[in-house]
């Protein structure tokens, strides 16, 4: 899943060191469907599903130790680990480990243990899935070696291993093992490839901003602003105007035929204000508000971005540190609430409820 994986993370700012998986609708789904095709593997490839992989899979994680509970695991020290083993070292398949500072880190050793990991997590398997995909950016190369790297054009590594499967002299274990692990690769490679094709098909789909697109993000972003500097993400954001076109455009007629949707003022808590351009194209700084004219100066200045938030980041360092501490749970659980509230209010025609 390599690849996919590092699309997923292009565009992603250099203050993040370009190893974050960035917020938007398109990761979310890129992520539960990992979480999906991981957990259906497991259960329809059991054999492959508990190969010990060639290297520790690690990351941060949020769970602790009183997540972890039964007789499948066992406290040792600040440690918590399954009582279930793997290779002649019987290296526990899972290990819970606080560092020095306080926080946990998690080690699994087969794909089995990766979806028991993700059923402890439950309603926190899309920031689990999100760290551990960040920490490991190209999964393959930790479960079946180096050999394996995800990479772009020509990949002869599948068909080298073939090869030694079948060269004679190795035992029956070891040969039996090299083609547990084959198989497992080819399944992940096809999956990787399978993944990127949706992927590149949803991101060409978003290429061109809409109105409701623009209104799914500065209504999202809001729900993080306040005046606590320490928490909230901006003090505000909200559109320079209420008045709604009937094509849901709020910038005027005579600026939508050039492409302009909307203009978004940002109140970061360590910067100036500033105005947004949310055109098809995408959004950028404008050069903000004119007094002597009591209009904006509609000229961009700055370069133009497809994501909103990565474009906040750019702006506001108080912004780009703290958006990355929300969850995705957190921006699932607002979009779920909104979209309950929508259904729960009734509909009228007329002016009159159905």
């Amino acid at each position: 899943m390599g690849l996919t994986i590092g699309r997923a993370r292009k565009g992603t700012s250099a203050a993040d060191g370009g190893s974050r998986i960035p917020f938007n609708a398109i990761n979310e789904n890129l992520l539960n469907k990992i979480i999906d095709w991981v957990t259906s593997y497991a259960g329809a490839h059991p054999e492959e599903s508990k190969l010990k992989f060639k290297s520790t899979m690690t990351w941060s994680t949020s769970l602790k130790i009183e997540d972890f509970s039964g007789g499948a695991f066992e406290q040792r020290g600040d440690d918590m680990v399954s009582t279930e083993t793997i290779g002649k070292e019987n290296t526990p398949c899972i290990r819970l480990h606080k560092d020095s500072d306080g926080l946990y880190k998690m080690s699994v050793q087969t794909v089995a243990a990766i979806v028991q990991v993700l059923n402890i997590a439950r309603d926190r398997r899309l920031d689990e899935t999100r760290a551990c995909l960040e920490a490991n950016p190209d999964p393959t190369a930790v479960i079946a070696g180096d050999r394996f790297s995800s990479v772009k054009g020509e990949d002869l590594s599948t068909y080298r291993y073939m090869q030694e499967i079948m060269k004679e002299g190795d035992s029956e274990e070891d040969t039996e093992q090299k083609r547990i692990t084959l198989k497992l690769v080819i399944h992940i490679q096809k999956q990787d490839v399978d993944l990127l094709q949706s992927y590149s098909e949803a991101i060409s789909g978003t290429m061109r901003l809409t109105p409701a697109r623009v209104e799914e993000d500065v209504v999202l972003i809001k729900e993080f602003c306040g005046e606590d500097e320490d928490v909230h993400v901006l003090e505000d954001i909200s559109f320079t105007t209420d008045h709604k076109f009937e094509n849901h455009c709020r910038s005027p007629p005579w600026r939508q035929i050039l492409g302009d949707i909307a203009y978004i003022e940002v109140k970061p808590h360590d910067e100036d204000p500033f105005f947004i351009t949310a055109s098809t194209t995408g959004y950028f700084v404008n050069k903000g508000w004119v007094k002597e004219k009591c209009d904006l100066d509609y000229e961009p200045a700055g370069e133009v971005n497809s994501n909103l938030v990565e474009l906040l980041k750019t702006k506001s360092a108080k912004f780009a540190e703290l958006i990355v501490r929300q969850s995705w749970d957190d921006l699932s659980n607002i979009k779920n609430k909104k979209q309950k509230s929508l259904k729960s209010k009734p509909q009228t025609v007329n002016g009159r409820r159905k």
